[in-house]
């Protein structure tokens, strides 16, 4: 000890020494506990954030496979197109369907040998495909395919912008005939760019300045989405956090990021194992709270050498009444905060080493005032932070249920809608009815007018629908020119009429000037032995295509 103080053999020294130890030991402590605190709660939340971005996009990348496999389910299922020799309106049918989902790249329909009979556009017609996995698999139901680069569509497309080689999701389902035997296999090629659309739809300005990125990964961890990176120009961590969760990784690029992972919810027919990856840098996450620890740093130094040269000040001009002062500095040490420097000694020295200690005192005071201030503005920041995240996310949620043209409910909304009515009406042994519309001849309207006038078309037509049921029910987009009514604790009786009311309506509404447009009509309603209710909304569909084959303009109540 004594060597150790050998170069502080004088009072004021080691005063100082004394002072300026406290003070920085004080700080580190306030400014490691603080540090730890909001870095814990900031981390958290940053990491909830993300986990909630991965969730909306896997719902979103979940509806949109779920819609694609109904399409080509209800291709499949249209076994009339099948039946003529020459497929004419299965082509017509194909080409309708392509025309209304911008995304489909090619539709066909390949015989029990594997030969194309009809396709869209003619691409591919007389081709093959026996060999090919969606004809393969598609033979003994419905079947989604992985990612894949096109092969006998590579020369026969338009190459996108950039000369990126492209890329489809196959969805096939079987055709079966009025006999029960397979009369081949009908199948889809949707360009895997729709992918991007719906990632960009869900990544805000605000998420891309604060660095993040989104992947989609394969069950084998291969990268699906950047497509510049495809197939494996980039490799993600091994060890991912489980499905809805977050954790701190370190990546390729030897960087750590705030990574979350959601797994992509298939449809019953396929497991394509794919999940959704986020991450954003660690630095960008808790940069607020490296920048507020750094500020704290360097006010804790400053302020610490500040009282360092003040003790100095102080013990220069210590004389005698050194045992009142330790006295008083003892009783401030067990707690009183109410002792005080001062010294009725006349010595100018002491008065003025009272005065100095006082301030001092006073000083440390208000500065851990100011720390638990600073403290709570922070914590005050991070809540505020964290409503903003979820004003988005619930924004965002409101935006993935809606029809972006007709401003409707969507499919996902639409579905999730029909689930909650039909667990409802499992339990109250109720009724609910379902009503498939659909616009007749809704293609000549889109070739005579233009699709902005078939647009017009669409939106009154939405609006016309929801006036009508009003609270009622539910009326949604269903895709294309077709919507979906859906009426809870509704008979068949009751459908019916609020049909006609419907059909009629939309008959006497003038669409533009001297444009009227009819509309035929399906009807289903909830059966106790139905396993699913998308048992319902077949059965709507299938009365909808009897209405279009009577003659339209009509209703149909199925059986």
């Amino acid at each position: 000890m004594t060597t150790t103080l050998r170069g502080f053999d004088t009072f004021r020294k080691r005063i100082t020494l004394l002072s300026g130890g406290l003070l920085l030991s004080l700080s580190l402590v306030l400014v490691t506990s603080f540090y730890q605190l909001t870095s814990t709660r900031l981390s958290t939340a940053s990491g909830e954030a993300l986990v909630s971005i991965s969730q909306s996009i896997s719902n979103m990348l979940s509806a949109n496979l779920m819609e694609r496999e109904r399409e080509i389910l209800l291709l499949s299922m249209r076994s009339s197109l099948y039946e003529n020799q020459d497929l004419s309106e299965l082509q017509h049918a194909i080409d309708q369907i392509k025309n209304s989902y911008k995304d489909y790249a090619w539709i066909g329909f390949a015989n029990v040998d594997g030969v194309v009979l009809a396709s869209s556009n003619g691409v591919l017609k007389g081709a093959d495909v026996s060999q090919r996995p969606w004809f393969i698999n598609g033979r003994s139901g419905p079947f989604i395919g992985n990612v894949h680069k096109a092969l006998l569509l590579e020369n026969l497309l338009p190459k996108p912008k950039g000369g990126a080689p492209i890329r489809f999701v196959d969805f096939a389902a079987p055709v079966i005939g009025e006999n029960g035997e397979l009369k081949g296999v009908v199948a889809t090629h949707a360009d895997w760019a729709w992918v991007r659309e719906v990632l960009l739809s869900s990544l805000t300005e605000a998420s891309k300045r604060k660095g993040i990125d989104i992947f989609i990964i394969d069950n084998e961890h291969r990268v699906l989405y950047p497509d510049s990176h495809f197939p494996n120009d980039i490799e993600v961590p091994k060890a991912l956090p489980v499905n809805g969760q977050f954790k701190s990784l370190l990546w390729q690029d030897d960087e750590e990021y705030l990574t979350s992972l959601v797994s992509v919810r298939s449809p019953e027919s396929t497991n394509l194992g794919w999940q959704i990856v986020v991450r954003q840098p660690l630095s960008i996450a808790m940069s607020a709270v490296k920048e507020v620890h750094k500020l704290l740093f360097f006010l804790g130094v400053f302020s610490t050498l500040f009282c360092m040269l003040l003790a100095y000040q102080f013990a220069s001009t210590l004389s005698r009444p050194l045992e009142r002062l330790a006295l008083t500095a003892k009783s401030i040490q067990q707690g009183n905060r109410k002792a005080t420097f001062q010294d009725d000694s006349k010595l100018s020295e002491v008065t003025s080493l009272s005065r100095s200690l006082q301030e001092m005192m006073s000083s440390l005071l208000e500065r851990e005032q100011s720390l638990m201030q600073m403290n709570m503005t922070l914590e005050t920041k991070v809540r505020t932070r964290t409503a903003e995240l979820e004003a988005s996310n619930r924004s965002l949620e409101a935006i993935v249920r809606q029809d972006p043209l007709t401003h409707s409910y969507n499919r996902l909304a639409l579905d999730e809608a029909l689930l909650d009515e039909y667990r409802l009406a499992q339990e109250s042994k109720r009724s609910f009815a379902v009503i498939m519309v659909d616009a007749d001849h809704f293609k000549k309207v889109n070739d005579s007018y233009g699709h902005t006038v078939g647009d017009i078309v669409l939106q009154k037509m939405a609006k016309l629908l929801a006036v009508q049921v009003g609270v009622k029910g539910m009326v949604a987009r269903f895709g294309g020119e077709e919507f979906t009514v859906l009426l809870p604790n509704t008979s068949a009786q009751e459908a019916r009429s609020v049909a006609e009311t419907l059909r009629e309506e939309l008959e006497k509404e003038e669409m533009i000037d001297g444009l009227y447009i009819t509309a035929s009509f399906g009807i289903a309603t909830y059966k106790i032995d139905d396993s699913h209710y998308e048992q319902v909304l077949n059965r709507a569909d299938a009365a909808l295509y009897i209405a279009k084959e009577q003659g339209r303009n009509r209703v149909v109540v199925s059986a």
